[in-house]
């Protein structure tokens, strides 16, 4: 196993980096009153670079370490060590009042996106609730929300209804929504596609190119299914046992594995088809 990640240096694209992670370690602390309490790496030594614009997928199995660099890049969690680089500054460690000006900056949508709302709330008040922790009028909140219904593919009307009268496809359009009223440049998407039907997996898939291409949107894609983000991701990180084993090119990656968990993974997605075909007749 190398000590460091694979490099990023090698794929082209734009030259202005937006995020940069380098030596990236987490830490969890297993144990209780009756056992004896184990430190377990979650995360060792990742590294990763997005240039702006750009879609980076990390993929991996359960447990591999993929969802904890999206917390830490997020700063859910606070990382143990190594750098996170947001245009320039390091955020990985800064106190909750410094990180403020870079919570617009980064959202995350996570894979049930109904876990992050208030199930008391309506599509509106959900859509409206971080511009009105920011203080923001009425009318500009209304006028927003309303717009932003509109571009992910959601009725206005729909505005007062009840999250829970809300499939599980349009909640992740709205958990996009929210997302955008903050105007950010990096999208932090932890499984955001997994748990939906093939159909409206296509359909958010599509919906985050289209909103990527509108609003000049950076994309952090965790997933398990390297057969789908191969079709959104301009480069590929695969993890294993918290380290980042390969990366490269999208297409590089998936046409040409070269670690075994890499082609794994495809394996797993080539059978997922292979039977989904069996079963429907449909291919992905």
């Amino acid at each position: 196993m190398p000590t460091h990640s694979p490099t990023y240096s090698s794929m082209g694209g734009s030259s202005e980096s937006l995020l940069r992670v380098t030596g990236l370690c987490k830490r969890y602390t297993r144990g209780s009153l009756w056992r004896k309490r184990v430190a377990v790496a979650a995360v060792i030594s990742a590294d990763l670079e997005i240039s702006r614009g750009q879609t980076l997928a990390l993929v991996g199995e359960s447990g591999s370490g993929k969802s904890t660099v999206a917390r830490c890049v997020a700063r859910i969690e606070r990382p143990d060590a190594g750098q996170i680089l947001m245009q320039g500054t390091d955020i990985a460690q800064l106190a909750v009042a410094a990180l403020l000006p870079f919570r617009c900056r980064m959202q995350m949508v996570f894979q049930d996106a109904v876990t992050s709302m208030n199930p008391r709330f309506s599509a509106l008040e959900v859509i409206e609730e971080p511009m009105r922790i920011r203080r923001e009028t009425t009318d500009d909140r209304r006028d927003r929300a309303r717009a932003l219904m509109i571009e992910v593919g959601l009725s206005p009307d729909w505005m007062h209804r009840s999250i829970s009268n809300f499939s599980g496809g349009q909640r992740q359009r709205i958990a996009l929504a929210r997302a955008l009223t903050m105007r950010p440049q990096l999208l932090v998407l932890d499984e955001a596609l997994t748990g939906l039907d093939v159909s409206t997996q296509a359909q958010i898939a599509n919906l985050l190119i289209d909103l990527q291409a509108a609003h000049q949107l950076t994309y952090l894609l965790i997933s398990h299914d390297l057969a789908l983000v191969a079709r959104l991701a301009d480069l590929i990180g695969v993890m294993a046992e918290g380290r980042i084993v390969e990366a490269g090119p999208a297409q590089q990656i998936v046409s040409d594995p070269k670690h075994p968990a890499t082609k794994k993974l495809l394996a797993s997605a080539e059978a997922a088809a292979a039977k989904l075909t069996r079963i429907t007749g449909a291919s992905l």
